[in-house]
């Protein structure tokens, strides 16, 4: 589907907000009850510490018992704060950045992010399953994610290698996205908000159950015509309109979910588009027209069967169907009409489908093991582009592979107050490259409220199609590319402090092989090479709050230093420090809350030399809950102080650094129409 721009219109939007909040008005008296709170959205600080987390083992266990660094967003902490994409949570989060390069979001985990990575280094979950694409390894974090932020349940973000469970792409970590369920909305929920740069979004949502069947069904609708005009230092001439892109920032999303469940049977279906705009003249492209944009739809079915039986040994058998499609138009100027244009039209289309089994057991009352079987059929990885004015056929790559895997971990209680976690996996793709990747952990518990953590993981990442076979000039293909992987140890404490206080800390140390990079040949074209060999080490610190009387808070800092570890250099788009402040102010007798976030990253050094300086943001969110006893009504306020920053640029720009917004506003109603 091509979504042209020009159909858009602000004013649909707007009628849209309008009647969200006028129905909810008028039958905010009628409303039998509320829409039912998620799980984990009332919990006290001592109580999410001791939260079950699936990801990180792959059955239910205690945060604290988890063998990794684990941080748990919730449905409450999201409306609290007003976050509107994944990308903006995942900002907040500890030892995290993001970047943006007026196209996708690209996250870095401790200090690394490669300038153009397509976030191939973090494998994404939806309620355990896979969003990372099988042309481009991509994990869409920004508004590209096919899900609405206000469909989130939680958030089990697992840092480190965790290949010894997941396979590839799981180097820096796994994130896994919970979907709400019928339980946690039982009836309609309408939700619309209008926002600056003329953004206007609505969604519609149903849970309900039938027969003993539940169901939720949700559809969303995102519009926004982005900055009127954009300006670029490296344009600034004349030919160049001066360097001001105008009306060229432009971004629309349609996205669905669906969930039915029967007993131990439950599909699920998502489907997401998202068209944006392209303002910065990347790959060379006509500055300052409209025409060069890009275009991802992502859309599966996931059929999953879990029954626990009687001895409490459970299993699990997954089937899904994948398909992923992307459309890039790039404007150029025509080699053979002056003053024309020719835009070169660049597709990429991948599905897939698969299977997982998996199966948990306890044995000899001490060893809790898990073992699984995994395989993905790649049936389609294309890659084809032309120009069109004249027609000329560039590229086209048509392909196809499979992965299959197995793994086996073991939880070992060895007493209590020591378990010992370890597990392996192997990877077998059809491109004759094999994976073999541990994991260890012993986690001990020397006092009340004390844990101590000490990991080893082993991680790999099979270089995508993308990097190996895109051969449109200036790229040219490198089908020798070979996987790279990363080993990281680190040691973590944890520790429940009185009076509702808890720390946790760690330090890390990580050392990657046959990093794959994008790198300029003597003749200036672009190929990726498994150049460098990298290391990583670094502390992080978390302090969080939730005195009696006193606003709940969470303070965090991360210092890495990430090298290339044949020169001693640090790496570009790599800041070494990054702090983080969460506030959140209820007011006592009323139902307002006031929520502000703090967000410092260091100095990065710049692709093409220089640096890209620091800057501190400041966002600010109130909430007003049973707004006519069924609404929650919220303002934000982004970069309050109107902070001048940037993000690193790629080397598909001109400029060394990207300009990020200044001040700018939200404002969400929800009105629930359920029934407990």
């Amino acid at each position: 589907m091509n979504l042209n721009w020009t159909g858009y219109r602000p004013s649909r939007f707007r009628a849209l907000s309008i009647a969200v909040i006028v129905i909810g008005v008028m039958q905010a008296d009628h409303c039998i009850g509320q829409a039912a709170k998620t799980d984990l959205s009332d919990l006290t600080l001592d109580q999410l510490t001791h939260a079950e987390v699936y990801t990180a083992s792959r059955h239910l266990q205690s945060v604290e018992d988890a063998p990794a660094s684990v941080t748990l967003i919730t449905a409450k902490d999201i409306q609290e704060h007003g976050y509107r994409t994944l990308a903006a949570i995942l900002q907040t989060v500890r030892g995290f950045f993001v970047t943006n390069d007026r196209n996708y979001s690209s996250l870095g985990v401790r200090g690394f992010l490669r300038p153009g990575d397509y976030n191939t280094r973090i494998l994404l979950l939806v309620d355990g399953h896979r969003l990372n694409d099988n042309v481009y390894d991509q994990a869409m974090i920004g508004t590209e994610f096919p899900i609405d932020v206000d469909l989130i349940a939680r958030i089990e973000i697992i840092r480190g290698p965790v290949s010894s469970l997941y396979g590839s792409n799981a180097l820096f970590g796994v994130i896994n996205i919970i979907t709400k369920r019928y339980r946690d909305l039982q009836g309609l929920q309408l939700a619309s908000s209008v926002a600056s740069f003329n953004t206007e979004q609505g969604m519609v949502s149903f849970g309900g159950e039938l027969g003993g069947i539940e169901f939720l069904i949700s559809g969303t609708f995102y519009g926004s015509r982005g900055h009127n005009s954009l300006f670029y230092p490296v344009y600034d001439n004349p030919a160049t309109n001066n360097g001001i892109a105008s009306h060229a920032d432009d971004d629309q999303v349609t996205s669905a979910l669906a969930t039915i469940s029967f007993r131990d049977l439950t599909l699920r279906s998502v489907f997401g588009t998202r068209v944006k705009g392209i303002p910065t003249g990347a790959y060379g492209t006509l500055f300052d027209n409209p025409g060069t944009r890009t275009e991802d739809t992502h859309g599966y079915l996931d059929l999953q069967y879990e029954h626990t039986f009687a001895d409490s040994s459970n299993a699990l058998i997954r089937l899904f169907y994948d398909q992923y499609a992307y459309h890039g138009t790039y404007v150029y100027p025509s080699t053979t009409d002056i003053g024309q244009v020719s835009p070169e039209e660049d597709f990429g289309d991948g599905r897939w489908a698969g299977t997982e089994l998996q199966y948990t057991k306890t044995v000899l009352h001490r060893n809790r093991l898990v073992s699984g079987f995994e395989f993905r059929d790649n049936f389609r990885q294309n890659q084809n582009a032309y120009d069109l004015n004249p027609y000329t056929f560039q590229f086209e790559d048509r392909r196809k592979s499979y992965v299959a895997a197995a793994y086996l971990q073991d939880e070992i209680t060895l007493s209590n107050y020591v378990k010992l976690d370890a597990g392996i996996r192997y990877d077998y793709y059809s491109s004759n490259q094999d994976s073999i990747d541990p994991r260890v952990a012993l986690i001990c518990r020397p006092s009340q409220g004390a844990t101590i953590k000490l990991m080893y993981g082993a991680a790999f990442r099979v270089p995508n199609d993308y990097e190996k076979y895109y051969a449109v000039a200036p790229n040219i293909s490198n089908p020798g590319l070979k996987p790279e992987t990363i080993s990281t140890t680190e040691l973590a404490w944890e520790q429940r402090l009185r009076g509702h206080l808890s720390a946790a800390t760690s330090v890390f140390y990580s050392r990657m092989a046959d990093l794959i990079t994008q790198t300029t040949t003597e003749d200036q074209s672009l190929v990726f090479q498994n150049l460098e060999r990298v290391k990583s080490d670094g502390a992080e610190v978390e302090l969080r709050g939730e005195l009696p009387g006193w606003p709940e808070w969470m303070a965090s800092y991360g210092y890495q230093q990430t090298k290339d570890a044949e020169t001693n250099q640090f790496l570009t788009n790599s800041p070494r420090s990054l702090a983080k402040l969460n506030v959140t102010e209820k007011l006592p007798r009323t139902n307002f809350a006031m929520s502000v976030d703090a967000q410092y990253r260091s100095r990065i050094e710049a692709l093409q030399g220089g640096s890209v300086s620091p800057f501190t943001l400041l966002n600010v969110t109130v909430l007003d809950r049973k707004i006519g006893k069924h609404g929650d009504l919220s303002a934000s306020v982004y970069n309050l102080l109107d902070k001048r920053y940037s993000d690193p640029a790629s080397g598909a720009n001109l400029e060394q650094s990207i300009p990020q917004d200044g001040r700018n506003y939200r404002v969400e109603a929800i009105w629930n129409f359920g029934v407990h």
